[in-house]
């Protein structure tokens, strides 16, 4: 690992495809953000690793998108990527994924 790396891990459980172009799309959208390092497969379990300094306000809305799309349970783990840059929009009580984060 980099000195200007930090890693984080986050874990989808029991994502559920509608057809395998949807299961393609996933699989795409996590190939596609930069800040995704590993994709490990453990049973219904993925396991997500981060370099979190690589994270900008687009990968975190990106993240904050993906879980919705597929359902992926356990939001609060986004609260990670908790930084001042964001706060002003990460921590907006009237967003949809408020409660789930940091309820």
């Amino acid at each position: 690992m980099k000195g200007s790396e930090k890693m984080i891990e986050i874990q989808a459980v029991g994502v559920a495809f509608y057809s395998r172009g949807d299961e393609r799309a996933f699989w795409g959208w996590l190939d596609a953000m930069p800040f995704v390092e590993r994709l490990d497969r453990s049973g219904r379990t993925l396991h997500i690793l981060i370099n979190e300094l690589a994270v900008d306000e687009d990968g975190l809305r990106d993240l904050l998108a993906l879980f919705r799309r597929y359902e992926v349970q356990g939001l609060r783990q986004l609260a990670a990527f908790d930084r001042d840059e964001f706060a002003g929009w990460f921590r907006d009580k009237e967003k949809y994924w408020y409660e789930e984060v940091f309820g």
